[in-house]
């Protein structure tokens, strides 16, 4: 356990200062709901229950990829002000490049507790002879953004979340994509039915789903997540939704998939992940109309918001959403420190 004296109050006068004793230590079970507490409090858009970071944890393999997480904790109450943790993303993997994440209780900013944990992350950094890390920041987090900078990180790149009304689109006006990709001899079907016709099938689409990735814009070279990984992530998901994970086939062969979760917190919320198709199957309309399957699906479901992200480069998914109706909310920026 680290220590950590910090002086508050900084902006009051120094009669009212007094010092916040902090300990920096190791995540324990106990700390998911004040975690949860926390984020929640800072994204109540993108709020997460606490089964949510139970099951992202838990699906984590610790033994090919790094992670660690940790409290700050106010020593004289016990109560946790931050959380912040380093980790490898699969889906971008090298054992010497990090994903930084921090969450401080928007009541403490300003008293240190973002720079006690940065600076116990930045020490397991320095350990692991790391080359390179990043962190994602929503622009109009002023503060964080300086914070960033600070300390060596610079914008790598940004993205979009956006969301859409499934009742609000005029599905008709966008047929003749279905239509183009039925004349192209593409089939649609979802994971539920593929499950039922062919429990054999996750292999297929596991391949499906890194050809697709490695076109899609994210901070470094992007790697496939191994079988297993992808299995325990996507497939064993409580919030994914088998008859709304959408699958466009050739004869027996994949060619494009949606990806499709409930929100838990959101229960009249969707959020659509990977929209993507191989390359020789593109320009036949397959993408559109995978997004028009799963606005179907949410209208006859009572869906009333599906939410997306996009790099701000991933151009043609970008057309798709506009041309849809998706709106675009805040960017999210992509810093990183480099130090190849």
């Amino acid at each position: 356990m680290q220590r950590v004296n910090i002086a508050a109050g900084r902006s009051v006068s120094i009669l009212a200062q007094r010092a916040l004793s902090l300990e920096i230590r190791g995540f324990e079970d106990s700390d998911y709901r004040r975690l949860a507490e926390i984020y929640d409090a800072i994204f109540p858009e993108r709020a997460r229950s606490v089964e949510e970071w139970r099951f992202y944890d838990d699906s984590l393999d610790k033994t090919k990829y790094y992670f660690k997480r940790y409290a700050c904790v106010n020593s004289a109450t016990g109560v946790a002000l931050g959380f912040g943790e380093m980790w490898n993303p699969p889906w971008m993997f090298h054992p010497k490049k990090f994903w930084f994440d921090g969450w401080v209780d928007p009541k403490h900013e300003g008293q240190g507790i973002g720079s006690a944990i940065y600076d116990r992350l930045k020490d397991d950094f320095d350990e692991s002879s790391a080359i390179a890390a990043w962190m994602g920041i929503r622009e109009n987090m002023t503060r964080s953004i300086a914070f960033a900078r600070k300390r060596g990180f610079s914008e790598k790149m940004r993205g979009w979340e956006s969301t859409i009304d499934p009742y609000q689109v005029n599905v008709s006006e966008f047929q003749k994509y279905s239509t183009k990709a039925s004349q192209a001899g593409i089939e649609f079907s979802t994971l539920e039915q593929e499950l039922r016709e062919a429990p054999e099938c996750y292999p297929k689409l596991h391949a499906l789903v890194q050809t697709a990735f490695r076109d899609v814009p994210i901070a470094d070279t992007p790697t496939d997540t191994p079988y297993d990984q992808w299995l325990a992530f996507e497939m064993k998901n409580p919030n994914l939704i088998p008859q709304a994970y959408m699958i466009a086939k050739d004869g027996d062969k994949y060619v494009g998939t949606s990806v499709v979760w409930r929100l838990k917190k959101e229960p009249r919320s969707l959020y659509q992940g990977l929209t993507g198709v191989l390359r020789e199957y593109r320009g036949k309309g397959i993408a559109v109309a995978l997004k028009l399957k799963v606005l179907d699906f949410a209208r006859k479901n009572g869906y009333d918001n599906i939410r997306t992200f996009n790099a701000s480069t991933n151009d043609g998914m970008l057309a798709i959403n506009v041309k849809l109706g998706f709106k675009r909310d805040l960017a999210w920026i992509t810093f990183e420190k480099n130090l190849e």
